[in-house]
């Protein structure tokens, strides 16, 4: 959970500085060519997460509940995200 967290946060402060630095540079078309992105870089981080847990399903048993507690959140946020760039994609692009 604490590296979902920090793949989200990290992603988010990323663009809300890319946010600044586009507007004090005076180009905000380049904002919503960076926007779109971060979903897809959250849902690809997400995607690599999922992967490690599935590691966790061969160990123990107390291995096998933190990973299926694990894919609780980790799979909707991976849809949600995927979700938010294909609209981003769509209507942005």
């Amino acid at each position: 959970m604490v590296a979902a967290f920090v793949l989200i946060a990290g992603v988010l402060l990323t663009m809300l500085v890319a946010a600044v630095a586009f507007a004090w540079a005076g180009s905000l078309d380049m904002l919503m060519f960076v926007l779109p992105w971060s979903p897809l870089v959250i849902a690809i981080g997400t995607f690599l997460l999922m992967l490690t847990e599935l590691l966790l399903l061969f160990g123990r048993g107390e291995d096998r509940k933190a990973a299926l507690r694990d894919f609780a959140y980790l799979f909707p946020t991976f849809l949600v995200s995927g979700g938010l760039f294909l609209l981003a994609w769509h209507y942005l692009w």
